[in-house]
């Protein structure tokens, strides 16, 4: 019985985070990396992510205009969330927290290059793109099926940004109330069945 409790403390989301850092169900193998939007002008360079156990660095893409100040991403336009965005993301639902470092290399400022969180597929942009070209914070946001972060170089010109993400950890989902209902019933028709067996032995 007691292992019984135990199962329905841990199902129920009491028994502490499922991930500390990149490690275990946050592992880097579990994360998808994709960069969206096509590139145009010269020498175009995709954003890249990369992991280690404690930190993920992103830096998002750039290119060289194809003409004066005009983007270097078709159909971007400046501080405008665009179509060239480097993107990490989780299909994994529970609440996100974690550290992020901004470093804007853009010679336009941080206007050029907005990076945020996707949670539930929603954009939600971090940065501020009238601030400093170092910028810093922490954040905590509930996924009910995914999150992950972008890195947008919404004009893709004049260099990227830069964002490393640490002191990162993932807390379980807490259940729906049916949910409670059903694996409450499950603990208590195991207990009830074991009980049986019990019986049946004496």
């Amino acid at each position: 019985m007691r292992s019984a409790a135990f199962a329905l403390l841990a199902l129920l989301g009491f028994v502490g985070p499922a991930a500390a850092n990149f490690t275990g169900p946050t592992a880097p193998a579990n994360w998808t990396v994709v960069n969206t939007g096509s590139l145009i002008g010269g020498s175009p360079t995709l954003g890249s992510a990369t992991f280690s156990t404690t930190q993920l660095m992103m830096t998002g893409s750039n290119s060289i205009s194809p003409s004066g100040l005009s983007p270097g991403c078709s159909g971007g336009f400046f501080q405008t969330l665009g179509p060239c965005q480097l993107q990490v993301t989780i299909n994994t639902p529970g609440t996100y927290s974690f550290s992020w470092s901004y470093l804007s290399s853009d010679d336009a400022g941080p206007g050029g290059d907005p990076f945020g969180v996707i949670v539930d597929s929603t954009r939600i942009q971090l940065s501020d793109p009238g601030g400093a070209d170092a910028q810093s914070g922490t954040a905590s946001f509930a996924a009910s099926s995914s999150f992950g972060w972008f890195v947008n170089c919404s004009d893709c010109i004049g260099g990227s940004a830069t964002v490393t993400i640490s002191q990162f950890a993932l807390a379980a989902a807490i259940p729906e109330p049916e949910t409670y209902a059903l694996i409450i019933a499950g603990v208590m028709g195991l207990a009830a069945r074991r009980a049986g067996r019990r019986r049946e032995r004496a």
